[in-house]
């Protein structure tokens, strides 16, 4: 498998050398000051997730400050490849945005060909982290990860594994519980979180993982259960609940997350601005207190030199963890 390109915090910053003034050119589109028209965020995912609803409830909040539309864009397909090219050809005025998550770091090392270069994009600001349940159907004999490794030893390849997709974050981590815990289980992707619900609902798949919104009916009723979550530590609402590295599954302690990038020559004024502006909006108490409690997402709030060291560090972990299990999609 052919190793990608290393890029630097100072490449994915590449947008010229020092802060360009707030009066000058770069805080000021033709016509007027930044933003004098609708932005467009695009979202390389189907609508119905908790990133499109986290997205359109900041896009609103933006638009009343701006007193300019924000319109998010659905663009799904190939692993958010699609909408990703998309915006990393587009002007970079900031005017055409992408919200993607962990898996923009996780492409290059999945393909030896992209059709964009990361250094194409410019890290801006992280909207949120977010931790992702590992869950099982209801009638599963397991109640941890731990004991779900055990029964996919005594069962090789016997537990269905959904995902949302070759590549993703929920496929990684099969393959790493396969690698490091000699685990195996049957990889099933599905076209997104609705899918795999009803997949678990109809005992056609075992396990799986998704965000905490999609499947939180279904933990209620206890049709579905959650036995491990990622991230540093046990969420406050599931406190017995192991996180994956209690379990033994090492490289997935972090968070997932959904940052905003722009294309690479986005001038500085500009991405100060919309990071600026997004924390803002996020810090407003009551929609934070709505993101944690019915969306289970953690508002962040970097700058774009912050959000660039993140994204340049997990760069080379999911590196490592990609080239570990030998997952490769071309």
């Amino acid at each position: 498998m052919q190793t990608p390109r290393h890029f630097s915090r100072r490449q994915l910053l590449a947008a010229g050398a020092g802060l360009a003034a707030w009066h000058g050119t770069g805080a000021h589109a033709q016509g007027g000051e930044f933003p004098n028209r609708p932005v467009r965020i695009v979202l390389p995912f189907p609508p119905g997730t908790v990133n499109d609803a986290v997205l359109r409830l900041v896009g609103d909040g933006l638009a009343q400050r701006w007193k300019q539309p924000v319109v998010i864009d659905n663009r799904p397909g190939a692993s958010s490849i699609i909408g990703t090219d998309h915006v990393a050809k587009s002007a970079p005025d900031g005017y055409t945005l992408l919200a993607n998550i962990t898996l923009v770091v996780q492409n290059p090392a999945l393909r030896k060909k992209l059709p964009y270069a990361f250094n194409d994009l410019r890290a801006v600001t992280q909207f949120n982290r977010q931790q992702l349940p590992v869950f099982v159907r209801a009638d599963l004999p397991v109640q941890s990860v731990t004991q779900l490794l055990a029964l996919a030893r005594a069962q090789p390849g016997k537990i269905n594994f959904a995902t949302w997709g070759l590549g993703s974050t929920a496929h990684l981590l099969q393959e790493k519980m396969r690698v490091d815990n000699g685990a195996p289980m049957t990889h099933v992707p599905y076209k997104g979180g609705a899918d795999i619900i009803k997949a678990l609902l109809s005992g056609e798949a075992d396990v799986a993982v998704a965000d905490l919104l999609s499947p939180d009916a279904h933990f209620k009723s206890g049709k579905l259960r959650v036995i491990g979550v990622t991230g540093p530590a046990r969420p406050p609402n599931m406190p017995n609940v192991q996180t994956l590295q209690e379990a033994g599954v090492t490289g997935f302690d972090g968070y997932n997350w959904l940052g905003l990038f722009a294309p690479a020559r986005t001038p500085d004024a500009i991405a100060r601005k919309l990071s600026d502006d997004i924390n803002s909006v996020q810090a407003d108490p009551a929609l934070a207190r709505r993101f944690m409690e019915e969306m289970y997402v953690n508002p962040s709030a970097t700058t774009p030199e912050q959000f660039a060291q993140i994204v340049d560090r997990d760069l080379q972990t999911w590196t490592g963890v990609i080239q570990r299990v030998g997952v490769a999609l071309d």
